[in-house]
């Protein structure tokens, strides 16, 4: 028994390494998810200041090619914000079948925690049973040498 023990121990250590790894691709994901919504705000930000910038120069007198120069950089921004979008709905899905892995590898990280729980048991319940055999056996021979006397 304690051989079958050792076994599913040696199991539940290699899945509870691979829960782990699971968990810390989950943790880069969700830092990349992070570093892309940062730079999707960033990217806001910009566009914001070149909206700005680019209303008020209608105030000024700048020359047509310095209006052309500012709206392709407004649109530059845009295609930049559209990639970090993609990018970010990249890393979520990826996220989301992370975390699908993660919970079916808790599962069996749990399903094996419970069937060693129930073996220990077992062996436990096994040796008491051969302790109160040995002490039946003690007591009988005990007993068996009183009526002798």
């Amino acid at each position: 028994m304690q051989q079958r023990i050792a076994k599913f121990s040696r199991i539940l250590k290699i899945r509870e390494d691979s829960r782990r790894n699971e968990q810390a691709i989950l943790a880069a994901e969700r830092s990349e998810e992070r570093a892309a919504l940062d730079h999707l705000t960033q990217l806001e930000g910009e566009k914001r200041q070149a909206i700005s910038d680019f209303s008020t120069a209608g105030a000024k007198a700048v020359s047509a090619t310095d209006l052309w120069f500012q709206r392709q950089f407004i649109d530059a921004i845009n295609t930049d914000i559209t990639r970090g979008q993609e990018s970010l709905a990249e890393v979520r899905t990826r996220i989301v079948g992370t975390e699908a892995r993660l919970v079916e590898r808790h599962k069996d990280v749990r399903i094996m925690e419970t069937y060693i729980d129930h073996l220990r048991e077992a062996n436990f319940q096994e040796q008491l049973g051969i302790e109160q055999n040995e002490l039946d056996d003690v007591a009988t021979m005990q007993f068996s040498r009183k009526g002798d006397y």
